[in-house]
């Protein structure tokens, strides 16, 4: 009987994900995965029984290692400081947004959205789980009295958008230069503040 742990799943998403990141989801084979981290098909298959659930699960972990920890501070907001709380969200996600392996990854999902599911399959895993924390988190603010009563679903996507506005030109760059620390801050506070304009109370 095989023995399944979480360090060798882990093992394997690591490997995954610079296979997928490398070769795009159509031409990433689960043999190409076996061959750079060993064991047989059947190894992957007990962890994740296909390509596409493999790739689904390692755009959940990409997210878990960046956004967690800020998704769980937003689901715990109960109207302290909305301001700051939204700041906090808006510099781990540019973070991210504009980290190599999540433009990356953008790349490749929109050059196979066409193709397949693995489009919907990526927004389910990754922004999705942010937009609902977000929306949530909007929902609460309402309630206490912060912001406008318009739909917390909608407003979400306005507030990514915002958010991402200034460098989600960097998707279509062959090589974007690396982002300072400041420069992050600085236009999540422009994000916020403008979004905070149009929608607080």
């Amino acid at each position: 009987m095989k023995v399944r742990t979480e360090a060798r799943r882990d093992a394997i998403l690591e490997v995954a994900s610079q296979v997928f990141l490398e070769m795009g989801f159509e031409r990433a084979s689960i043999a190409e995965i076996v061959k750079r981290i060993g064991g047989s098909k059947s190894t992957i298959y007990g962890y994740f029984p296909s390509k596409e659930s493999l790739f689904l699960a390692v755009a959940h972990a990409a997210g878990e290692r960046h956004l967690a920890a800020s998704i769980a501070e937003m689901q715990s907001y109960n109207g302290q400081d909305l301001e700051a709380a939204l700041r906090s969200f808006s510099v781990r996600l540019l973070e991210f947004l504009c980290s190599a392996e999540a433009i990356a990854a953008h790349r490749m999902v929109m050059g196979e959205a066409g193709n397949s599911d693995i489009g919907t399959m990526f927004y389910e895993a990754g922004p999705k789980r942010g937009l609902v924390a977000v929306a949530e988190l909007f929902e609460r603010a309402i309630a206490h009295g912060q912001l406008r009563r318009e739909d917390p679903w909608l407003m979400s996507q306005y507030f990514a958008s915002m958010v991402n506005a200034e460098y989600q030109h960097r998707w279509f760059l062959k090589e974007a230069p690396p982002l300072k620390k400041a420069q992050i801050r600085q236009t999540a506070e422009r994000a916020v503040g403008l979004f905070l304009r149009a929608f607080a109370q």
